[in-house]
């Protein structure tokens, strides 16, 4: 009787455990990244949270770095001294951006591919020219 006990207080246990967890809200954290090419060009932003910091990558070449702020539940503000635009993160950690000089005016998604930062630090010729799609 007492196995029966608690073999069906473990499995409430994990069953509980388990429903909490596939509805806890999605952080923005880590690398996001587009599945494609976007016109020719692969979009990256690095997410640090612990000093709530960004850097965009073109094709891997570091286009901007700036700052952000969560304004409410999954909306977030990024900043920097080239771009001020909000996101809405999405319940699958995806979001929506846009450039203008690579998609006009259609959205681009990012995804999260890791929870952790990434950075580049090869180094291109060809930096300045990626630096203007996103002035």
């Amino acid at each position: 009787m007492r196995k029966v006990v608690f073999t069906v207080l473990l499995i409430v246990t994990i069953l509980t455990i388990c429903a909490c967890a596939s509805k806890m809200k999605p952080t923005l954290k880590g690398f996001y990244q587009t599945e494609k090419d976007v016109n020719g060009y692969y979009i990256q932003i690095s997410i640090n949270h612990h000093d709530n910091s960004f850097i965009q990558y073109i094709d891997n070449r570091e286009v901007d770095r700036g700052i952000y702020e969560n304004l409410q539940n999954n909306v977030y503000r990024i900043k920097s001294d080239k771009q001020n635009f909000e996101i809405n993160l999405n319940e699958d950690n995806s979001f929506e951006i846009y450039i203008l000089k690579i998609n006009n005016e259609n959205p681009i998604l990012m995804k999260n591919i890791s929870h952790t930062p990434t950075t580049f630090l090869t180094e291109f010729d060809d930096i300045e020219e990626y630096k203007t799609l996103v002035d």
